[in-house]
């Protein structure tokens, strides 16, 4: 632009041309070809070059949120033939040799600036260094949490935080009850707050009740069919058009990790948690355009979609919004090919490690050794890390399951940040502002950070963050229902994958999904009965449950399927205190609900 401009004001001998030069050199530069503080004319033009200059900014902000590539230039040469377009004569004596002395003064003021950063860069990467050093023989008193239990139980708050995600996830597929509406491009947009809930939903179901079918199984079911709603990936039409140029609505085309890689995770911790094959069939996951297009995908398809967008990334991490790469978003991705892999016995991730690994390494470290928010496959650019704790936070719990020296090594330098010299917990550490919708509110901050701590093993951050964010967003109980005003949708998502977590947990149902051999709850009512334990012992044959009664004391029915066909059972905790098996290995039990209620079934013949 410079290069263009300058070849205007030397070479073209019309004013218009000379000032459109101008214009291309600085943004709003045309306008300065007639600006001064001594006349009102003069002034209106310094007032013209602000308001190029800020909606230039604008513009930018747009595109970095948006991913629309068009509007930057766009402004920038609007600017320039708006100026160029105005007539008021020859450019002013003096005003291009001040235009090239102020080029110069910025240009000079930046590689100042990016030499200083780097000599201050690497000056802190030898201390983390030293620091990371260090670290290693006080490793046991940092990841002090021991690892889940083996038939661990939800208590009742614990119950009523879930019934949040539940409420929402098992209403009608096309209806959106109780999310939030803010925009669609986004991290407060639907699609996310389905994703986190469903993720949510998945871990406590794995880690509490992994021998319950129905409501758990359901909602994670109609979470997934509600991404098939157009109005959760209309977004991409207009993002793949101003950022790509190109009219295709289909969000698992072509990049868009954010919807594919997302809906892949949420795919594969469905089947890890419930061993479900429900969307590895063929169109399982068909998106219907109104136009009367369909796109018909599947788990399989999505990854095959996600393995050939590594290999043509520039950066091999693939790009969310229409260039912007962001490094969260792709460990997310990965970890669904890494489940895949585990639960079929392949090697789909194993082929792209190595260069995902090298490649985030080298391309999406900052000169302190942190991950960047994000980078642009056209600049090469990245964006500096902000947003405090929680944009740093995240990836460590997504790449404990990928690459946990990494997950480890990231978490170490966050969080000597987390507390002052008196080991108490930096409230400014966390940004003020909600992820899930913009909201002034530290409480996606704080769940996050918990997450992260509650998989890496730290109980002390993991426990202080809890803490401040139940003293930031105060739960409120409504109908047995808890939530937090002040969070987000998104937060609440977060928050239960934090809650239902434990050390090594994800990575844990990543690489070992849960077998569905041996009894399993069925057909039970929700909210009439909650399930705060489920388990099954395949090999005894016994099922052990805990129950409450969501609407209040009472004898509830409840089926229980996978039984030995035409086999007596002991139990206890229901009506009955033996039963035997239908021919398909099923029965139905009347069970009264008082309080805290424990069910167990055995084979007969049991000791």
């Amino acid at each position: 632009m410079v290069t263009v401009g300058s070849a205007l004001l030397l070479v073209a001998h019309q004013d218009a041309l000379q000032i459109f030069g101008l214009g291309l050199m600085v943004p709003g530069g045309g306008f300065l070809a007639h600006a001064d503080i001594c006349t009102g004319s003069g002034i209106a033009h310094i007032a013209a070059w602000l308001c190029s200059v800020s909606a230039l900014a604008l513009a930018l902000l747009i595109w970095f949120g948006t991913g629309n590539v068009l509007l930057p230039p766009l402004v920038w040469l609007g600017s320039a033939l708006w100026a160029a377009s105005m007539g008021h004569g020859a450019i002013q004596p003096g005003v291009v040799y001040n235009v090239y002395r102020m080029l110069a003064l910025l240009a000079a003021a930046l590689c100042l600036s990016m030499l200083a950063w780097f000599v201050f860069a690497g000056r802190q990467r030898r201390i983390d260094n030293e620091y990371l050093v260090r670290q290693t023989a006080r490793l046991d008193t940092i990841f002090t949490a021991h690892s889940p239990s083996q038939k661990p139980e939800m208590s009742l708050e614990h119950l009523q935080r879930v019934r949040f995600a539940l409420d929402r996830a098992l209403q009608p597929v096309d209806e959106f009850s109780g999310f939030e509406q803010r925009d669609q491009f986004q991290t407060a947009a639907l699609r996310y707050q389905v994703n986190f809930l469903a993720y949510g939903i998945a871990v406590t179901q794995a880690r509490f009740t992994p021998a319950l079918g129905g409501y758990m199984s359901d909602a994670q079911s109609k979470l997934l069919h509600k991404q098939t709603q157009h109005r959760t990936w209309a977004y991409w039409s207009l993002e793949n058009l101003w950022g790509n140029l190109r009219w295709n609505p289909d969000p698992t085309a072509r990049e868009n990790i954010m919807f594919t890689g997302f809906a892949a995770l949420q795919m594969a911790l469905f089947q890890a948690s419930t061993e479900s094959q429900e969307f590895s069939k063929t169109a399982a996951f068909t998106l219907a355009h109104p136009n009367g297009r369909r796109y018909e995908h599947s788990f399989e398809s999505l990854l095959a979609n996600l393995e050939k967008e590594y290999e043509r990334a520039p950066f091999y991490l693939m790009a969310c919004e229409p260039n912007w790469v962001y490094p969260l978003c792709n460990t997310m991705g990965a970890t669904a090919l890494c489940a895949h892999d585990a639960q079929y016995g392949q090697a789909k991730w194993a082929r792209h490690a190595p260069q995902f690994r090298r490649h985030l390494d080298a391309e999406f470290l900052d000169g302190k050794g942190r991950y960047v928010p994000c980078r642009s496959t056209y600049t090469g650019l990245a964006l500096p890390a902000m947003g405090g704790a929680m944009p740093l936070a995240m990836p460590c719990y997504f790449l404990n399951a990928l690459a946990p020296d990494l997950a480890r090594r990231q978490w170490l330098l966050l969080r000597r940040q987390l507390f002052d010299s008196h080991g108490r917990l930096r409230r400014n550490a966390f940004w003020p502002i909600d992820t899930g919708n913009y909201g002034f509110s530290r409480g996606s901050a704080y769940a996050a950070a918990a997450l992260a701590a509650a998989e890496l093993g730290d109980a002390c951050v993991y426990q202080n963050c809890m803490d401040a964010l139940e003293h930031s967003c105060p739960t409120i109980l409504e109908h047995g229902v808890a939530h937090r005003s002040k969070a987000s949708v998104w937060a609440h998502g977060v928050e239960l994958m934090a809650l239902s977590g434990g050390r090594n947990s994800f990575r844990d149902l990543i690489s070992n999904p849960l077998p569905s051999k041996g009894p399993r709850l069925e057909n039970l009512s929700y909210p009439d009965v909650l399930v705060a334990a489920a388990h099954s012992d395949d090999a005894s044959g016994s099922l052990q449950a805990v129950l409450y009664g969501g609407a209040g004391d009472g004898v509830q029915s409840l089926g229980v399927s996978g039984l030995r066909p035409l086999a007596a059972y002991r139990v206890t905790g229901a009506s009955l205190t033996q039963v035997l098996a239908d021919d398909m290995g099923q029965v139905r039990l009347q069970v009264p609900l008082a309080g805290r209620t424990c069910l167990t079934l055995e084979p007969a013949g049991a000791l």
